[in-house]
């Protein structure tokens, strides 16, 4: 590759990794928001279902006790609690600009393992899983065919922070190339779309010597620094 398509490339993977720290923050106070408020719609749950026991006229109909409602509404973990939050729907309709950044060439943001991992697919499995599921329709891909194994690889990919390098020997097949590349990239400022700017730095502390190259991202406006080239 030559400089100009390092670049681009780099340029890209900041972007897609921004993109995904920001939804990530995102989902999380959303989350956290709801989280606050189960206990009041657990209650309010509580009392429609008294309500709807107390209207009942047919005597037949058999109510469960209240205990059991009140064990398996406090019994539910916090991971059911997040799936039963989890949006699916915005996998039906994706902007062009964010699929092709997330869903088809942000496919690249992961190692080979990471699919191996959670789907038992191979990249290429995963790609074909994308376009066989979606077309596109002027400035958007639709979902047209819809499963939980889509899903679960929409969902995954859009929220995984486990990014393999920025830069790897598919690219760049020189380990001394990759340094060399780091230390051009070293105090590199990449401006996003939202005002929002990430950094990049080779870290100079002290035990700092299992990066090569670091970025500081604010998705939200919060720092968040992520080894963008592992040692």
């Amino acid at each position: 590759m030559n400089a100009d398509e390092i670049a681009a490339l780099v340029r890209q993977r900041i972007e897609s990794r921004y993109r995904r720290l920001c939804f990530v923050h995102e989902e999380l106070e959303r989350l956290n928001a709801l989280a606050k408020l189960e206990p009041a719609a657990q209650q309010e749950t509580r009392t429609h279902l008294k309500r709807q026991e107390d209207s009942c006229v047919d005597i037949n109909v058999q109510q469960p006790p209240a205990e059991a409602r009140d064990s398996a509404l406090a019994n539910r973990s916090f991971e059911d609690f997040v799936f039963s939050r989890i949006n699916f729907s915005v996998y039906r309709k994706i902007d062009t600009a964010d699929f092709n950044l997330l869903f088809r060439d942000g496919l690249y943001d992961y190692e080979d393992s990471f699919y191996l991992k959670f789907f038992s697919m191979n990249r290429e499995e995963v790609q074909k899983t994308i376009k066989e599921s979606y077309v596109k329709a002027g400035p958007v891909y639709l979902c047209k065919k819809s499963g939980p194994l889509l899903l679960s690889i929409m969902r995954t990919v859009h929220t995984t922070l486990d990014f393999a390098p920025l830069l790897g020997v598919n690219e760049i097949a020189d380990r001394e190339q990759i340094k060399a590349v780091a230390a051009i990239l070293d105090g590199l400022i990449v401006s996003h779309d939202d005002g929002m700017e990430t950094k990049l730095f080779i870290p100079h502390t002290a035990g700092s010597n299992t990066a090569l190259l670091c970025g500081t991202f604010y998705p939200l406006g919060k720092a968040c620094t992520i080894t963008l080239i592992p040692e």
